[in-house]
């Protein structure tokens, strides 16, 4: 009994509802039609198929797309500046670091000991100098200069008195041969006569002996005297050289010390910033070079700007992967590679055509492959003065600064750049299909109120954006502007709708 009472009330509960669903599509569709009929024919519109729109205010934008790299605000490829084996690594990919953190050393012992000849060849320069610096021999050949006129003026009178004893003794025979009336006397051997002849011929004969040995000394001392003033001269010329000289080697000697010096500190790696290990080349027992690796820098930044070849689309096309090799430049020969990854930048590189409408400091949106759903704003920094030909395509780099962070960002991501090359706000928009251009003047078409007259009218252009143009006269707020009509192809036609620039044409 209780199922035959309840039978009526299901069936009326069913009913009901079908009702309802049948009273919502009925609802769905005459929506739908209202939406189509304003796309296609909308009110007031001559039928037929007539497309138009109203022409309103709004922002028309430009912009230029490409896909670029995430890179960190900086990087720095550290290597050793001397050659030796790993006996500590202290960092691994990874490790924050900080500046001055040691990463890593190398064996020290060759440049110690290096080191101690060094300061060895100091020390005995220093030595050198200082005896240069208080040397005596301009007062030692000051004395010999004494010494030798000294003995000049006791040569000149010893001679003098020997000369003037030789004279007395010539005298004195002369006088005593004289006394004895020998002159013009014979003088027999023996006699008297002969006896005072052979003491006057051996006082003149030592006379003239004494004053040749004598004249001869004079002049042996005369020479010393002359020798030891060249010596003084000398030595007081050449101490000023002497001292340059021993100066010169101590110069020579730190300069080898610091070199040393230098080279054993060499030994020990240590990071120029704060950052993080992203490449580390070498293990403990290893052998190093000196070696370096300098990193490429990107547009305007210290950011590394990405290696390998890739390729950046045009304004009106998607751009294809960066095809960067980690996302920055490559280590190359470098023992550790930091990046300072407290920010992010984006480089992407751009086409010549593009690149020539790009300026610093344009608005910039930017998304990101590996993280749908996400869109930074940001703002150009630089773009490079020189071409990369990348692809056989010749490019411009781009660097773009965020303006918000996003802590989920990893250098290496691709980014997808849309740079706002040119923008005009609060202005009359008219999609770019429906401008058409003729002979220099370009013409859109009105709708009049009656729905069914169409008036090709002259309009003055502004800012060309990517789906809408600026028109800054010839139009008014409110106005409908035809658009080219669509026919699908099964029906036999044609699309007559164009891009910028297209439009339909009308007589009149």
């Amino acid at each position: 009994m209780i199922q035959t009472r309840s039978l009526p009330r299901r069936l009326q509960a069913w009913r009901g509802r079908r009702l309802l669903a049948l009273g919502l599509a009925l609802v769905a569709v005459a929506l739908l039609a209202l939406i189509v009929h304003d796309v296609i024919a909308p009110p007031g519109s001559s039928g037929g198929g007539t497309r138009t729109t109203v022409i309103r205010r709004g922002t028309v934008s430009a912009a230029v797309s490409g896909t670029g790299t995430v890179v960190p605000v900086q990087q720095q490829n550290v290597a050793f500046r001397a050659s030796g084996q790993l006996t500590e690594v202290d960092v691994k990919v990874g490790d924050q670091v900080h500046t001055g953190q040691v990463l890593a050393r190398i064996d020290q012992t060759t440049y110690q000991t290096a080191l101690q000849q060094a300061q060895a060849s100091l020390a005995q320069a220093e030595a050198n100098l200082s005896t240069a610096q208080n040397s005596n021999a301009v007062t030692q050949a000051q004395h010999q200069l004494a010494a030798a006129q000294q003995a000049y003026n006791d040569a000149v009178n010893q001679v003098a008195l020997q000369n003037q004893q030789d004279a007395n003794a010539v005298t004195n025979a002369q006088n005593q041969f004289n006394s004895d009336n020998c002159a013009g006397q014979p003088q027999p051997a023996g006699s008297k006569c002969y006896q005072d002849q052979q003491a006057l011929n051996q006082a003149q004969n030592k006379q003239a002996s004494d004053q040749l040995s004598g004249q001869h000394q004079i002049n042996q001392a005369r020479a010393s005297v002359v020798s030891a003033q060249d010596a003084v001269n000398s030595a007081a010329n050449s101490r000023p050289n002497t001292i340059a000289a021993a100066q010169a080697s101590v110069d020579t000697a730190q300069a080898g010390l610091q070199t040393a010096q230098n080279n054993l500190n060499s030994t020990t790696l240590t990071s120029p910033i704060d950052g993080v290990i992203s490449a580390l080349n070498g293990q403990v027992g290893e052998s190093v070079s000196a070696s370096g690796g300098a990193t490429a820098q990107a547009p305007g930044s210290t950011a590394p700007q990405p290696a390998g070849s890739g390729s950046s689309s045009s304004s009106s096309s998607t751009a294809g992967a960066a095809g960067t090799t980690g996302g920055s430049a490559s280590s190359g020969s470098a023992f550790a590679v930091i990046n300072n990854s407290s920010s992010m930048q984006v480089v992407a590189p751009l086409a010549e055509a593009d690149a020539a409408k790009v300026k610093p400091d344009q608005t910039v949106s930017l998304s990101f492959d590996a993280l749908p759903g996400v869109t930074l704003p940001g703002h150009v920094l630089a773009v490079a003065p020189g071409s990369s030909t990348i692809q056989n395509v010749t490019n411009y780099y781009v660097t773009l600064t965020l303006d918000t962070a996003n802590p989920s960002l990893r250098s290496g991501m691709t980014a997808n750049a849309a740079v706002v090359v040119s923008q005009a706000t609060n202005v009359l928009a008219v999609p770019n299909s429906a401008i058409s251009r003729s002979g220099g003047t370009n013409y859109v078409t009105l709708l009049q109120k009656d729905g069914k007259t169409q008036v090709r009218v002259a309009v003055e252009t502004g800012v060309v954006g990517d789906t809408s143009t600026e028109v800054t006269a010839g139009v008014a707020e409110g106005d409908r502007v035809v658009l080219p009509s669509t026919r699908l192809p099964a029906g036999g036609g044609t699309t007559t709708g164009r891009g910028a620039g297209g439009g339909v044409r009308l007589g009149g």
